[in-house]
């Protein structure tokens, strides 16, 4: 009687509809919980399994397709095996970097109106969710700054070290420039909503997602990404200048100049005594000059990356041609850092905060080669699809990837897997339809 129940309720539920649902809470959850986010990609996979294998309802495109996908990253972690000199211990790196597989494979397999709306839940989603993540982090900020003083008060220190990056968003531990790509997606989203939205009311609203994500960057305070920003900004401003002058709107053009100065002014008159100031300025420079167990500012001694970079390209010279294996890096990096005596980077075991350098130190030239082909790839179909979305988001993997070890970070992993592998099939999709 139940085995019929079940079988007769499995009959009436509409399994896509749980997909976009999954989709969207997956997407929603990655800027809250990195373990939730995890719940609902699982949910998604069953949900397609179930729809390809018991519906028999799936699509298939070109199969070379897969090779412009994150499936290039699992193979080289696949071959990484071959000269890991524990093959064991190098199998947690193809554990922790199943959906760089099973992703791409997935979305694959799905039709082309399919992957179009699971697209449109990752959007709505991640924007969703950043949103509501930051008005968290917001509201405890807040709370914690005007708990020790007079109501809207505000003075220099509400942006300072204890106010901002690791203090801001310690409270749903996530490291700031893994939210800071979230958000910094997000609001390319939203600029796009804004573009092509026609109803005055919508925008309004939009503007105010707008706002909330943009005071998430200040709060956030990563360099890297302010410069994605400083990017959105510019492209913004450049798009607006142009649209003025082919319709010969100078007056217009010359206020927008006007204004775009008084903003930097204002914001440099602001910022410029206060910890985010000394981020971009002070410590930048130490981090890209030699240093070694230094202070940066005025709490906290360590090893600049530069001085780390040094040593990770030290040790990628022992093995140029195919690395040390998987999860090689750590320990090959551990003994560099005693011999150049970098103990503070030795204490903290730190990994070479450089995409291309772990990639380079663990699969040698060959996997730095695919990696690069992998990130290159995408970018030129991003650009032949004018896809800006797609455009931003592998243009801040490569960027991001330049001051962190991105991609072996779960919360990394699965965004760049599910995320890329939609935009590459969906504008994939959309050119073979239209042939």
């Amino acid at each position: 009687m139940n085995n019929d129940y079940l079988k007769s309720f499995i009959k009436k539920v509409n399994i896509f509809s749980v997909l976009e649902y999954s989709t969207f809470l997956m997407a929603f959850f990655l800027p809250l919980s990195i373990k939730l986010s995890n719940v609902f990609l699982i949910l998604f996979f069953v949900g397609s399994a179930y729809l390809f294998f018991i519906k028999k309802e799936y699509s298939t495109g070109k199969i070379n397709l897969l090779f412009y996908s994150t499936v290039l990253l699992f193979i080289t972690y696949v071959l990484g095996l071959l000269v890991t000199e524990e093959p064991v211990r190098g199998l947690k790196t193809l554990e922790r970097g199943l959906s760089f597989i099973l992703c791409p494979l997935i979305v694959f397999f799905h039709s082309k109106e399919n992957i179009l709306l699971i697209k449109r839940k990752l959007f709505h989603g991640l924007t969703f969710g950043s949103v509501l993540s930051l008005i968290i982090l917001l509201s405890n900020n807040f709370y914690s700054y005007f708990i020790t003083r007079p109501l809207f008060n505000f003075d220099d220190e509400i942006f300072s070290y204890y106010h901002t990056y690791y203090y801001f968003t310690k409270l749903l531990d996530l490291h700031p420039t893994y939210l800071g790509a979230y958000v910094i997606l997000s609001i390319v989203i939203v600029i796009n909503w804004i573009v092509k939205e026609k109803r005055k009311l919508k925008n309004w609203i939009y503007l105010l997602i707008l706002f909330i994500l943009s005071l998430g960057v200040l709060f956030i305070n990563s360099r890297i990404i302010f410069m994605l920003y400083g990017l959105i900004i510019i492209g913004i401003f450049t798009w607006i200048l142009f649209k003025f002058i082919k319709q010969k709107r100078y007056v217009q053009m010359f206020v927008l100049v006007l204004i775009i100065a008084g903003c930097i002014g204002f914001v440099n008159s602001n910022i410029s005594k206060t910890f985010i100031y000394q981020r971009i300025t002070k410590e930048l420079s130490w981090e890209l000059s030699e240093q070694v167990d230094t202070k940066y500012n005025s709490k906290i001694s360590a090893d600049s990356r530069i001085a780390r970079w040094k040593s990770a390209f030290k040790v990628f010279k022992e093995n140029p041609l195919f690395g040390h294996g998987n999860l090689s890096e750590k320990d090959a990096l551990s003994e560099q850092y005693k011999k150049d005596g970098l103990y503070g980077s030795l204490n903290k075991r730190y990994d070479a905060h450089n995409i291309y350098l772990s990639f380079a130190i663990e699969f040698g030239v060959f996997g730095l080669l695919i990696l690069l082909y992998f990130l290159f790839t995408n970018l030129y179909f991003s650009l032949k699809f004018r896809d800006l979305e797609y455009f931003m988001f592998f243009c801040m993997i490569c960027m991001i990837g330049i001051f962190e070890s991105y991609l072996k970070n779960n919360a990394a992993i699965t965004f760049v897997a599910f995320f890329g592998s939609v935009f590459l099939f969906s504008n994939q999709q959309n050119e073979i339809s239209e042939k």
